[in-house]
């Protein structure tokens, strides 16, 4: 009798493909490597992001400022002057100390806000959320034009002739209170938008 051949069974366990040296897993470098890369996205990111915000929250004043200006030219309209509802050029409304707290536009306990002859009310300026700047508006009629006070190098304001009404418009704030404050300002004189240290 012939006995059956013996057959081989096929091993269940693989040869490996990968040199023993590659199934370490990571080595110390190469993770100091991508957590150190890891970081430096982190900080283009967080650096790109407060840009973002600061640039949203520029956004604000160049509205506002707008809108006082609308309501300088409706005033204009029907009194032949424009209104001067802040007393001197650090008289900042709706925040005296403009820094980055929010605070809403109407202050009805605000005596610069209810004044039937002079107060912010008047201009009928309605931003859509609280504000974080500090805003002043002053006018006058003939020379001398005011000049901005917030900015470092500040427009030369014209000469005007006698009996022609005008008016600047200022807003500044410290985002992130480190004393270098965000400024913007306008005029009668012209539609210009002026600034300085925009993403402060």
């Amino acid at each position: 009798m012939k006995r059956a051949e013996k057959r081989s069974v096929p091993s269940l366990r693989q040869p490996s493909r990968w040199p023993s040296a590659a199934r370490r897993g990571f080595t110390l470098v190469e993770l100091l490597i991508t957590v150190a890369m890891i970081g430096v996205l982190a900080a283009l990111a967080l650096v790109g992001y407060r840009r973002f915000i600061h640039a949203s929250q520029s956004s604000e004043a160049k509205s506002v400022i707008q809108m006082i200006r609308g309501g300088e030219e409706a005033y204009k309209s029907e009194m032949l002057v424009y209104l001067s509802p802040s007393h001197s050029l650090t008289d900042w409304y709706p925040n005296t100390a403009p820094n980055d707290s929010r605070m809403t536009w109407s202050q009805s306990g605000d005596t610069r806000y209810t004044d039937s002859n002079q107060g912010w009310a008047l201009l009928n300026v309605n931003p859509d959320a609280p504000v974080r700047f500090g805003y002043v508006a002053m006018a006058g009629i003939g020379n001398p034009m005011t000049q901005p006070s917030v900015m470092s190098s500040p427009p030369t304001m014209p000469v005007l002739p006698a009996g022609v009404p005008w008016y600047i418009v200022q807003a500044e704030n410290d985002h992130d209170n480190n004393g270098i404050f965000a400024v913007f300002c306008s005029s009668s004189v012209s539609s210009e938008i002026l600034s300085e240290n925009e993403q402060e």
